[in-house]
């Protein structure tokens, strides 16, 4: 996302308080003078209305932008992307168990628990037990048969 550029007269004791993350007061003749900021299209829509003064919160990315227009960081990857640890434990679980679903061992390992649980809980709750993982999961249903494709046009 491009960030926009725009003037403001900040004290130290304003950008101390910005990198903290807390909102910092601006008042209207702060606005336009002093030092290049680097800021999301929101912040600057809702700077540029400002008529009497703004309370603005800058994010991580428009600290960094700023540190970067000014020569103080690297300049940050137009790709970059990242994730959280619990992203990247979510997407493999989520690997793992379209895995076991579509190979057809979900089904079998589902079947071999219902048969294991039956001492335990009775045939009638291990049959109970398999049609709700069957409900939940789906593991143990025949795969949905869409329709056939039709086309139109001239088929040589």
């Amino acid at each position: 996302m491009p960030y926009q550029r725009i003037k403001l007269k900040l004290t130290p004791a304003q950008q101390r308080k910005a990198l903290r993350g807390a909102a910092i007061r601006l008042k209207a003749e702060d606005i336009g003078t002093g030092y290049i900021v680097m800021l999301h299209p929101i912040n600057y829509k809702k700077i540029a209305r400002a008529k009497q003064g703004v309370m603005l919160e800058l994010s991580p990315g428009e600290m960094i932008a700023t540190a970067s227009f000014h020569g103080m960081a690297p300049p940050p990857a137009a790709d970059a992307q990242g994730s959280g640890i619990f992203d990247s434990i979510w997407s493999g679980l989520k690997k793992v168990g379209t895995f076991v679903k579509d190979s057809g061992i979900g089904t079998i390992l589902a079947d071999t628990a219902a048969e294991a649980a039956t001492p335990f809980i009775g045939e009638t709750g291990a049959k109970l037990a398999r049609n709700v993982v069957k409900g939940v999961t789906g593991v143990g249903l025949k795969p949905k048969r869409g329709k056939k494709p039709t086309g139109a046009g001239l088929y040589l």
